[in-house]
């Protein structure tokens, strides 16, 4: 019996289904065993195939993909289910993170892609494991729903979960803030973008020095001039301002 990760697509367009498929082709661990192109048919194939992950397109032609994910969960409660879709500024960035476990706009990236497969296969190992996901903090309801969507600084439109985001830090070489993510890797936000934009997008990001802004959801001990985060940006140690220190504290003893 296969040890590879079962991937189904359920997508109705024929070329986008060619092109992901082409590119998890080069992952070894993963194996595409069916794809399909409406929800009547999706659903018959993951009652059959059971797939360990589910590409799942928005819009299909006899239905709603983000409705569709009950009855996937019904069907097959352990799919990791991805949602994707080409039309993002159609929804409110609220519809997200409601049954799904990740999401991604079309036309694929191959680098966002490879950060999908990365929390997958994060996630499964945990599920093996008897773990908990890390990732099952909670983020705060806010008016722009539990993810962050902003601009780069290439100005291309970046879609972060909440509960992916660490910290936010300004960056004096190139002039802009920088959101650390739990893949330690870093997105540039557009120039311009001000501390007081980033605030007023979540009650979770509060600012601990003049270039440093936290998720509080992250925040793991306060002292005089620094504090530490949890995991897995336990490496990390924030400045602490004089002009901030009090409110910090004070949110703090709110959670």
């Amino acid at each position: 019996m296969s040890s590879k990760t079962k991937v189904v697509i359920i997508d109705d367009d024929e070329k986008s289904i060619e092109k992901l498929s082409e590119i998890l082709s080069d992952y070894p661990d993963l194996e595409v065993t069916g794809s399909a192109k409406t929800c009547k048919s999706g659903k018959d194939l993951v009652s059959e195939i059971k797939p360990d992950l589910l590409f799942l397109d928005i819009e299909l032609p006899d239905g709603n993909g983000l409705d569709y994910i009950k009855q996937v969960k019904q069907i097959h409660p352990d799919a990791y289910i991805v949602m994707f879709t080409g039309f993002f500024q159609k929804y409110d960035s609220s519809t997200f993170q409601k049954e799904e476990d990740d999401y991604m706009l079309k036309p694929i990236d191959e680098l966002e892609l490879n950060k999908v497969i990365k929390r997958y296969r994060r996630h499964r190992l945990l599920a093996n494991s008897g773990q908990m996901k890390v990732n099952n903090i909670q983020p705060a309801t806010t008016k722009n729903g539990e993810v962050f969507s902003a601009t780069t600084y290439t100005n291309e439109l970046r879609v972060m979960r909440l509960c992916d985001i660490g910290y936010f830090r300004y960056s004096m070489r190139r002039k802009v803030w920088e959101v650390a993510l739990v893949d330690h890797s870093f997105v540039q936000l557009k120039r311009g973008t001000s501390a007081n934009d980033i605030l007023q997008y979540s009650p979770q990001f509060v600012q601990t020095h003049q270039s440093y802004i936290v998720n509080m959801h992250y925040l793991l001990l306060i002292g005089t001039t620094t504090c530490r985060l949890f995991s897995p940006f336990d490496d990390d140690e924030l400045p602490i301002g004089r002009t901030y220190g009090r409110d910090l504290r004070h949110r703090f003893q709110e959670i």
